[in-house]
């Protein structure tokens, strides 16, 4: 069958698909996967044909509009995101229009409004799949940071519908100008009356018990290839010592490097070993310290004794996945769900939103995590669920079921 696959956003966005991607190619379907430019790379897999479409956004680019997002209400963040992801959007709908027709199924992030609406004007089937339940309408959970209103949990479901209507007004005047027909759909969060996946561990959150019928939680769509050797240089430092304490934020910037920097070098005094990704450690230097590059953290997290982390759903799943313990720094939309799940779970300390991060609450968070036999053991034994679940196998039962 012809599959297309059509994502945007951060890495953690697109990484994912890209294992769809290669997995579906090896069962001998036509793959498509299209994204902006700067995922080409990340996309490759043998087999699959890719394309681009969209702004030309580099990580740099898409890191400092994260930061920004971080900065402000949570309207404003839609806000924010919207105009980001709209750049260039008349001519990213019509590549994608030209993209998409003669594909059995397109698969879209349910973040991907532009895909949407190129699949409803081409006539094609359609499904979405996204990577956290934040925004998945249900009367046993309220709306992300409201109460929980038992029976009139609906009703602030369909409040916050209403708010969120309100800032799609550009995603209007973009598809008209565009030449699409669809008018008022819903910003960041498509959901297909065909199939919608919710890529996430059963384990890890709470299953609605009044999801639609096609709507499938399925576990998270990870690497299961053999996990590569680390870089010899980080595993000769890796085991020459305790385990160190693990500093990653990902695609996220905007956490405030001196306090960083500050919180790092307490907990070198306090005779922690760290490992940090992506961060400027400034003139600090100690043997204690090592800045690694890009590595596969299947094989990082499980030497660590603990992982500091934004709390994007890969990440946390990987970490969850090894069975190591987390501090979550959330920084924007869905992370700070994961933030209080991984609390909740015993798995990780009280999160520590970035707008309040300080030196010594980050150090101190961090050493009381990393000496913390109960959380060492709460985070062992989810490892051990996790690894019996497959959401890559299990969503691409449910993708060929869809494309037939």
């Amino acid at each position: 069958m012809k599959i297309a696959l059509a994502t945007v956003g951060t890495a953690g966005d697109v990484a994912p698909f890209a294992r769809l991607a290669g997995v579906l190619a090896k069962r001998g379907h036509e793959v498509t996967a299209i994204s902006w430019p700067v995922h080409r790379l990340a996309l490759a897999q043998p087999g699959v044909r890719v394309e681009v479409a969209g702004p030309h956004a580099d990580p740099a680019r898409i890191a400092a509009v994260a930061a920004d997002a971080a900065s402000r209400g949570p309207m404003d963040q839609v806000a924010i995101l919207r105009d980001f992801h709209l750049a260039d959007g008349e001519e990213h709908y019509r590549r994608l229009r030209a993209l998409l027709p003669g594909n059995d199924l397109v698969l879209l992030h349910g973040i991907h409004a532009l895909a949407q609406a190129a699949a409803l004007d081409a006539g094609l089937p359609w499904a979405t799949a996204v990577f956290d339940p934040v925004l998945l309408p249900t009367a046993a959970a309220p709306p992300p940071g409201l109460p929980n209103l038992g029976p009139l949990n609906r009703l602030a479901w369909s409040f916050l519908d209403r708010a969120l209507k309100r800032t799609g007004r550009p995603l209007d005047e973009v598809l008209q100008r565009a030449g699409s027909a669809q008018r008022g759909l819903p910003l960041f969060r498509a959901r297909s009356p065909l199939l919608h996946v919710i890529a996430c561990s059963p384990s890890l959150i709470r299953v609605p018990p009044d999801l639609p019928p096609t709507t499938h939680v399925t576990g998270a769509w990870l690497d299961r290839a053999p996990t590569p050797e680390l870089p010899a240089s980080l595993e000769a430092f890796v085991a020459d010592g305790a385990a160190p304490i693990v500093v990653t934020f990902g695609s996220m910037a905007g956490a405030p490097e001196d306090e960083l920097r500050r919180a790092i070098e307490a907990l070198l005094a306090a005779g922690q070993r760290v490992v940090t990704q992506g961060i400027d450690a400034g003139e600090l230097r100690s043997p204690g310290l090592l800045a690694a590059g890009s590595v596969d953290h299947r094989a990082l997290f499980p030497r660590a004794s603990l992982v500091v982390h934004h709390g994007g759903a890969g990440t946390t799943h990987t970490a969850c996945t090894v069975g190591v313990p987390s501090l979550v720094v959330p920084h924007i939309g869905d992370q700070r769900y994961w933030a209080d799940r991984l609390h909740r779970l015993g798995v990780s300390g009280p999160p520590l939103p970035l707008g309040k991060l300080t030196a010594s609450g980050l150090s101190e968070a961090a050493l009381e995590a990393a000496s913390d036999p109960r959380m060492h053991d709460n985070a062992r034994a989810l490892g051990v669920q996790l690894a019996h679940e497959d959401g890559l196998a299990a969503s691409i039962r449910l993708i060929e079921a869809a494309a037939a």
